[in-house]
């Protein structure tokens, strides 16, 4: 129960942040997209959301590995990288 609850607030980190960033109405769409090609993530916007999860989650995001990089262009790639 507890890591359903743990995930739950991941999610709810990241909705808060997207909602903060682009208004409560991207929350609609924001799990089905690409976060980078469609413009809601720059590479700036990455750079903040990592450094954001890494201090709340203390979990570190190395940005020069392409795969983790990769992670910033969806929604439940992101939640999986904070886990």
């Amino acid at each position: 129960m507890k890591s359903k609850k743990n995930k739950d607030q991941k999610i709810i980190f990241l909705e808060d942040y997207f909602s903060k960033k682009e208004g409560k109405q991207v929350l609609k769409s924001i799990k089905k997209i690409n976060l980078i090609k469609t413009g809601y993530l720059d590479s700036m916007d990455v750079v903040n959301l990592a450094s954001l999860i890494q201090k709340k989650y203390k979990k570190k995001i190395n940005l020069s590995k392409e795969k983790v990089l990769k992670s910033f262009e969806k929604f439940d790639l992101i939640i999986k990288l904070i886990k």
